[in-house]
């Protein structure tokens, strides 16, 4: 071993000494870059010079296009033996046929304060011979969209399906409205959902305005004065057996009118009403007449503020009870209305947002029902601005009362109401619910057929006369939702009136159970 390790060493070594005279090999330099090929060049594009401006060119818009004219769809109308009214239109654009059952009562002719709202959502929890969740399915399981809604002049249920499945959704339909379970555990269900949504509103500054404004407009029993939802005490109160009357009190087929619109042909529309509505019974009862709200006592104070301490903003109506749905002068009080707060170019708007900066926005608005529903203008605005906010809305209601308007603004404002109209009628189920629209106000077929004609004869007298006689400033009450501290002394000095303020409600933990929203849209 010892031999054969060193004979080991002596050739390493022999080969260490040969390694070391052998000539080293010449290092290579890496391949250098080939050459870069000639690049065309291109001349940069010269951007053309901009045209020299015509100092005219900013001084007018461009002319817009030619106005097109509204034409309205044909209505076709039918009656069945039993006295159920029917509306038609036909639509061929979709595949859809969509439907509106409505009765022309609603919650002006309740007795309990929430009692038609509830018995409308109860409509969708259930009939007779199915229960909610059966219900819900079979319509889900059609691709319908459906809805149920209630107002202080009628209730109605909506449904949108497919052209294939439209005698599903019919019969379906007539089921939820002639056959309604009103089951006791549904109705805790949508109690729970109702008092939390009422107590949800003592932290809303919407809705304590729109409560205050009809607390002060409408005498204690006006059906006006409180609110769609209810109250806690009367929502609590609520028994199935209440709904049950009311429901029969209101739905009866001569009540009724059933609005179909859609891809499907009149007859075959007309044989599915006959079909499932035929054999509702019940003869038509006399509506409630409507109290006119007393006026404005003289001395009577005018100012009320729903204290809210520490409000970045006020909650702001300048308000008084305006006319019913059905008043001669509609027409020019939509006019009116347009030029004062209906539109983002109104008189408000523009001075309150655009000129002043106190606000995002201010409108203005009639709410025609039955009864004459309140009109209100305002809007959210900075707290410390509350009262010139306040200042300037009766200035320019004092204008419009004053003096005529301009043509041009007068064109727009008309052109502005007329635009409006093909959105009533864009999409099969649109039309369906400005039917149910018509027949709820008993408003004549042509109604709005007619009424790109009827406001292009509003003159600025017109506008001026109903400005007059409908915007009393003595009669106005204003109504703010805000920081007291803030505002009341401001307000004082506007000399309307006394300021009168109270707490804003407290809140309240809500009760256990189901939350949410109530399944029916308070309005339409």
């Amino acid at each position: 071993m010892k031999k054969f390790a060193r004979s080991s060493q002596i050739l390493a070594l022999v080969g260490l000494s040969l390694a070391a005279c052998t000539t080293p090999q010449p290092v290579v330099p890496p391949p250098s870059s080939p050459p870069a090929e000639p690049v065309a060049t291109q001349d940069k594009p010269q951007e053309a010079a901009p045209p020299s401006e015509d100092p005219s060119f900013r001084k007018a818009p461009p002319p817009s296009g030619p106005v097109m004219p509204f034409i309205a769809p044909k209505i076709e109308e039918a009656r069945l033996s039993n006295g159920l009214r029917v509306l038609y239109v036909m639509r061929r654009e979709m595949p859809v046929v969509a439907m509106n059952i409505v009765v022309d009562r609603g919650a002006e002719q309740e007795k309990t304060p929430g009692l038609t709202s509830t018995m409308a959502s109860m409509l969708l929890a259930g009939t007779k011979s199915r229960s909610a969740i059966k219900l819900s399915e079979e319509l889900g399981a059609l691709g319908v969209r459906y809805g149920a809604w209630a107002d202080h002049d009628g209730v109605g249920v909506t449904a949108t399906a497919l052209r294939d499945k439209a005698a599903d959704m019919v019969s379906i339909l007539a089921d939820v409205v002639l056959n309604p379970a009103f089951d006791k555990v549904e109705l805790e269900r949508e109690r729970a959902r109702r008092l939390t949504a009422i107590l949800q509103q003592a932290d809303q500054p919407y809705a304590l305005l729109q409560n205050a404004i009809t607390e002060r407009l409408y005498p204690i029993g006006h059906p006006y004065r409180v609110p769609l939802i209810g109250t806690e005490a009367a929502v609590k109160a609520l028994s199935p057996s209440d709904l049950a009357r009311h429901h029969q009190a209101l739905f009866r087929p001569e009540h009724a009118t059933v609005t179909i619109a859609g891809d499907i042909d009149k007859a075959a529309a007309l044989a599915l009403v006959e079909k499932s509505f035929s054999a509702w019974k019940g003869k038509a009862t006399k509506a409630s007449a409507l109290k006119v709200p007393p006026a404005v006592g003289k001395g009577e104070k005018r100012v009320f503020v729903v204290d809210r301490p520490g409000a970045t903003q006020s909650y702001v109506a300048v308000t008084l009870v305006g006319v019913p749905r059905k008043n001669p002068d509609f027409d020019a009080l939509m006019v009116m209305n347009t030029l004062l707060g209906g539109q983002f170019s109104s008189r408000l708007n523009l001075n309150l947002r655009e000129k002043h900066a106190y606000t995002y926005g201010a409108r203005s608005s009639f709410d025609m029902r039955h009864g004459s529903g309140p009109f209100t203008a305002g809007g959210a605005i900075m707290t410390p601005a509350t009262a010139k906010a306040v200042k300037e809305i009766f200035a320019e209601i004092e204008r419009l009362r004053q003096e005529n308007v301009p043509a041009e603004d007068l064109d727009a404002a008309k052109a502005n109401l007329v635009r409006q109209l093909p959105a009533r009628f864009e999409t099969a189920g649109e039309t369906a619910g400005t039917l149910a629209a018509l027949a709820v106000h008993a408003l004549p077929l042509d109604e709005l057929a007619t009424r790109p004609s009827r406001i292009s004869k509003i003159t600025a007298e017109d506008v001026k006369r109903v400005a007059e006689k409908y915007l009393r400033p003595d009669q106005m009450r204003v109504i703010v939702v805000g920081d007291a501290a803030v505002v009341e002394k401001e307000l004082a000095a506007l000399d309307l009136g006394g300021v009168e303020v109270r707490r804003a409600p407290a809140k309240k933990e809500a009760p256990k159970g189901p939350t949410g929203r109530p399944k029916v849209t308070l309005g339409r």
